[in-house]
C-alpha cells in the first residue's frame, strides 16, 4: 500500500476517511472498480429493451432534455450514442426556459406527437410529470423516465414505460447521488451491454454500425461537465465518473469544448474543477437564462470548428449580458435594503432587525436571473432572499436562496401555499409562481412561517463558522503542498477545496485590481521574512468584519491552487476570510 504524507493523511482524516483501503480506492478512482452494474438500476432492463426495439423498427425517438448545465449535457450523451451507432431517427427536444419553463410538458406532447414521435426519453427531468406521462400514453407515445431528482409518492408515475431514478423507493441502486447525466450516462452503459448481444442480428448489421464496449467512456466528458456544474456530492461514483470525465475533458476532440477553451483562455490540457465551476458551466446556463436554451447544446454538438467558434461568439455575449443584468438586479435590491437599514437606524434598532426573509421584485426583471442575485445578497446577510420578475408568457415567478437559517426554503413554501400557484426546491434554495394579487402578500407569509419556529437562524461564531483543515506557515506554499493536497481533487460538494490558515501574519499591501477595480489583493508576510500574494474576486475590504489595514496582524483563511490562465501555470493562494 503506497504511503502518503502528513497533509494527504490530515486532509482525510478530515473527511472521515482512515482505512487503508479506503484511502487507496479515494485516491485512486477505478472506472472498472467504482462503477455499478447499470443493470441494478430499477427500470433499466424495460427502458433498454424499449429503446433497442425501437431503434430496430426504426421508430421515431425524442430526447426530452432539461435546459441547464446538467439536462443539456445528458441529452448530448443520447444524441451522441445514437449518432455514433448510425441512427438518425431521434430528436432533442429542450424547452424554452422563459415560455414553458422548467418541466416535462404536454404542450411539449403536442408538438412531438405532430412530429411522428414514437418514444420519448426524458434526461434530467420528469419525475413527477404524472399527468404529462398519461397524456403522452393517451396520444399513442411512449415514455421513459431518466431523472435524479426528488419522487413525489403521491404522485406516482405508473403510465411510464421505464423510469430510471435511483432515488425511486423501489430501486434499490447502490449509489442514489447521480445527476441527470449520470443517470443518462448508466442508460447508455445497460444499452452499450445489450447491443453488443444484438448487433449480430441481420437487420442491425445491415442498419447500423457496431459499437465496441468501452467506446463509452469518450461521453464521460458530458457527465463531468454535468457532476460538477450540478453540485452534486463528488463522492462515490460521481467522484469516479468526474475524476474520469476530467482526464477524457483534458483531451476531448469535441470542438465546442475545444472552442470555448480558446475562447476563455483555458489550456484544455490541464482542465479542472474550477474551469467547469466559473466557465464553462456558467455558460451552458447562461444560454437558457437568456432564452437561447438551444445555444448550449449546438456548442456541445458542433461538426467543426468553425461552427463552435461560431457558437461560442454568440454564447459569450449571452453571458456578458447576463452578467450585466444580474449586476443591475443586485445592484437595485441592495439600494432597497441600504433604505430599509437607514430606516432601522434612524429608529434606533440595529440590523438584526431586518426581517428574517426579504421579498423584492419587479416585472421588469428576468426570472431566470434573479436567483443568481439573491444567492450574492443572502449569503452576505445572513437571510433568505427571495427575488421575482415576469416571464415571457406574463407568470410571476421567483427565486429564494437560504442564507443562513436552518429551515428549508421548500418547507417555508409549503406553509404559504396559499399564496403560490406552484413551487419547488431544496433545503437552501427554491422556486415560486405567484399572481399579481398575492404577491404582495409574500413578504408577511414567508416571515411568518419564519417566526411560526419552524425556522431558526444559525449561530454565527467570531470566526464566521468557518472550520479550517490545515495549519501551514507562509513557506508551507509551495508547489509540493499543493501537489499534495490536488492528490484529493476534484474538489466539489462532499469533497470541499481544503481550507488553509496562516495564522499571525502582517498585512504588507491591500489593492484593488481588475478593470472595474471590483477584485481584493493582499500581500501578507510572516517573520522569518516570507512574502505571499492573496487574492478575492468580486470582493473588498469591506467585505470582511475585520478592519483591514495595511501593518495589521491577521490570520488568513485561504485555498492553495494553481491558476492555468492563458497556459501559464502559477501557484495561487485564494481568499476564504480574514480575520483579526
Amino acid at each position: 500500500m503506497e504511503e502518503y504524507s502528513n497533509i494527504v493523511r490530515t486532509l482525510l482524516e478530515k473527511r472521515g476517511i482512515c482505512d487503508k483501503n479506503d484511502i487507496h480506492s479515494f485516491l485512486n478512482p477505478s472506472y472498472d472498480r467504482d462503477l455499478h452494474d447499470p443493470f441494478l438500476m430499477f427500470g433499466m432492463r424495460d427502458a433498454v429493451y424499449r429503446i433497442l426495439q425501437s431503434i430496430k423498427k426504426g421508430d421515431r425517438i425524442a430526447i426530452y432534455g432539461d435546459f441547464d448545465a446538467d439536462g443539456i449535457p445528458a441529452g448530448v450523451i443520447l444524441h451522441d450514442f445514437f449518432k455514433q451507432i448510425g441512427f438518425d431517427n431521434f430528436t432533442n427536444y429542450i424547452p424554452d426556459r422563459d415560455i414553458e419553463g422548467y418541466g416535462f410538458h404536454k404542450d411539449a406532447i403536442d408538438i412531438l406527437s405532430g412530429d411522428n414521435v414514437d418514444l420519448i426519453i426524458t434526461v434530467d427531468v420528469g419525475i413527477t410529470a404524472k399527468d404529462t406521462v398519461s397524456y403522452a400514453k393517451s396520444v399513442g407515445i411512449d415514455v421513459i423516465i431518466t431523472d435524479h431528482h426528488e419522487p413525489v409518492e403521491y404522485n406516482e408515475i405508473k403510465d411510464a414505460v421505464a423510469i430510471l431514478n435511483p432515488k425511486q423507493k423501489s430501486c434499490k441502486y447502490p449509489f442514489k447521488e447521480l445527476c441527470g447525466a449520470g443517470v443518462a450516462f448508466k442508460l447508455i452503459q445497460g444499452l452499450v451491454k445489450e447491443y453488443a448481444n444484438i448487433c449480430e442480428d441481420d437487420l442491425f448489421k445491415t442498419r447500423y454500425r457496431p459499437f465496441i464496449e468501452g467506446r463509452e467512456k469518450w461521453l464521460l466528458d458530458m457527465v463531468a461537465i454535468a457532476t460538477i456544474s450540478d453540485m452534486v456530492p463528488l463522492l462515490g461514483e460521481n467522484r469516479t465518473l468526474a475524476y474520469w470525465g476530467l482526464h477524457v475533458l483534458r483531451k476531448s476532440p469535441r470542438y465546442g469544448v475545444r472552442a470555448l477553451c480558446e475562447k476563455l483562455r483555458i489550456d484544455q490540457r490541464m482542465l479542472d474543477e474550477n474551469d467547469i465551476g466559473f466557465s464553462i458551466g456558467p455558460r451552458i446556463n447562461a444560454a437558457s437564462r437568456m432564452g437561447q436554451s438551444r445555444l448550449a447544446f449546438e456548442l456541445l454538438t458542433a461538426r467543426s470548428m468553425r461552427e463552435a467558434r461560431d457558437v461560442v461568439d454568440k454564447l459569450e455575449k449571452l453571458n456578458n449580458k447576463r452578467k450585466v443584468a444580474v449586476a443591475n438586479i443586485t445592484k437595485k435590491v441592495k439600494s432597497k435594503i441600504k433604505k430599509i437599514e437607514d430606516a432601522l437606524e434612524y429608529e434606533g434598532k440595529d440590523l438584526e432587525s431586518l426581517p428574517s426573509v426579504l421579498v423584492f421584485g419587479d416585472p421588469e426583471w428576468n426570472p431566470a436571473l434573479v436567483g443568481l442575485s439573491a444567492g450574492k445578497i443572502a449569503d452576505s446577510l445572513n437571510r433568505v432572499v427571495c427575488l421575482w420578475g415576469r416571464d415571457g408568457s406574463g407568470v410571476l415567478k421567483g427565486s429564494c436562496r437560504n442564507g443562513g437559517l436552518k429551515c428549508s426554503v421548500v418547507h417555508m413554501f409549503e406553509k404559504s401555499s396559499s399564496v403560490l400557484t406552484k413551487f419547488g426546491g431544496h433545503h437552501s434554495a427554491g422556486g415560486f409562481s405567484t399572481n399579481e394579487t398575492n404577491v404582495h402578500f409574500l413578504q408577511d407569509m414567508f416571515n411568518s412561517a419564519v417566526q411560526s419556529g419552524m425556522c431558526e437562524k444559525d449561530e454565527v461564531s467570531e470566526d464566521n463558522g468557518i472550520e479550517y483543515d490545515l495549519s501551514l506557515t507562509l513557506n508551507d506554499a509551495n508547489e509540493q503542498v499543493c501537489y499534495e493536497i490536488n492528490k484529493l481533487s476534484p474538489f466539489g460538494m462532499g469533497n470541499p477545496k481544503p481550507i488553509i490558515c496562516f495564522e499571525n501574519v502582517e498585512l504588507r499591501k491591500i489593492r484593488q485590481f481588475g478593470k472595474d477595480n471590483n477584485h481584493l489583493e493582499v500581500y501578507v508576510s510572516d517573520n522569518s521574512g516570507n512574502v505571499c500574494k492573496a487574492s478575492k474576486f468580486f470582493a473588498s475590504a469591506e467585505d470582511f468584519k475585520s478592519d483591514l489595514k495595511e501593518g495589521r496582524r491577521i490570520s488568513l483563511l485561504a485555498h492553495l491552487e494553481f491558476s492555468n490562465f492563458a497556459g501559464r501555470r502559477s501557484l495561487e493562494l485564494r481568499i476564504v476570510d480574514i480575520m483579526r
